[in-house]
């Protein structure tokens, strides 16, 4: 699992986050396509469900709300980060991670929070995976809140 930060002191601190729930990781800085440094947290072992939604929960606390300010607060040349993401975990174990422009998704945690968007794009991805037929009012395994 790879969880980055576009701030390097943000980046450690998830890292340390990370660590302190004994798991390794490695850190690993980068360039984007737009000259801004980006910072990647790698995780390469196996967790558990449990481990992975407070690594989750905390990554989507750091990045959506302290860094998301940080992009808010930029000086009048614009944003810092080009895309933003969240990760939903598919059916097969597997994590992706949907891209998510910064002006969007500062929309969207205007109203939901980021419990709220993992559920709804988590949804997403299990309707995907398992198309259900027929109209929606006919269906017995609605979501719920």
């Amino acid at each position: 699992m790879e969880y980055v930060f576009f701030d390097e002191s943000l980046a450690k601190r998830f890292q340390q986050y990370c660590n302190g729930l004994g798991i390794k990781t490695d850190l690993e800085a980068d360039v984007t396509h737009t000259d801004d440094d980006s910072f990647t947290i790698k995780i390469v072992e196996e967790l558990s469900e449990e481990t992975t939604e407070k690594i989750e929960e905390e990554y989507g606390e750091m990045l959506f709300g302290e860094q998301a300010s940080m992009v808010e607060g930029n000086d009048d040349a614009g944003a810092i980060a080009d895309a933003c993401g969240v990760q939903v975990q598919l059916q097969s174990g597997q994590f992706t991670t949907v891209a998510i422009h910064p002006e969007v998704m500062n929309k969207i945690l205007s109203v939901l929070t980021i419990d709220e968007l993992q559920q709804f794009l988590s949804q997403v991805a299990e309707d995907i995976e398992n198309p259900k037929m027929g109209p929606i009012c006919s269906r017995k395994d609605l979501p719920t809140t």
